[in-house]
């Protein structure tokens, strides 16, 4: 009979030492920006910006309705009305989804995930390499986006 009293009590401490709620990890933030098609309304996006415990912002890419092309992707300084040079490439999106970690602009200027979840931008998912002036999908980003959810 001690044998089983032991048994509970030792299931009962280990259960509820393993069920802490302060197990050190850190909430971290993140924004979702909506892409909007610019000739076929079948193709759908959204970018999600995630703070990374290491200060990093991960970029993720998810596509809906685009071919098995790689799509190269970049964000842009200004709005998208405004239009503006290259800030950041992003890693090709291939068909559904793609994860870029970015932790600096093209130029070598660090940014950190507050900086780039606000950044006065906009991306553009362009169809292929050779064909970069066709615009699948595009949206503001970070100050200019008014289409977070």
């Amino acid at each position: 009979m001690k044998i089983v009293k032991l048994l509970i009590v030792i299931v009962t401490l280990v259960s509820f030492s393993s069920c802490s709620s302060d197990d050190g990890d850190t909430t971290l933030k993140s924004r979702v920006f909506q892409l909007r098609y610019v000739d076929d309304p079948s193709l759908l996006g959204k970018v999600i910006m995630s703070e990374n415990a290491d200060g990093s912002t991960n970029v993720r890419m998810e596509l809906n309705g685009t071919s098995s092309e790689v799509h190269p992707t970049f964000i842009y300084y200004n709005s998208l009305s405004e239009g503006g040079p290259v800030a950041i490439t992003l890693d090709p999106c291939g068909c559904v989804v793609s994860n870029t970690k970015v932790t600096s602009l093209d130029n070598g200027k660090k940014i950190s995930y507050d900086e780039l979840a606000n950044f006065n931008g906009h991306l553009k998912v362009h169809r292929s390499d050779a064909f970069m002036e066709t615009i699948l999908l595009h949206g503001d980003i970070g100050s200019n986006a008014n289409n977070l959810y």
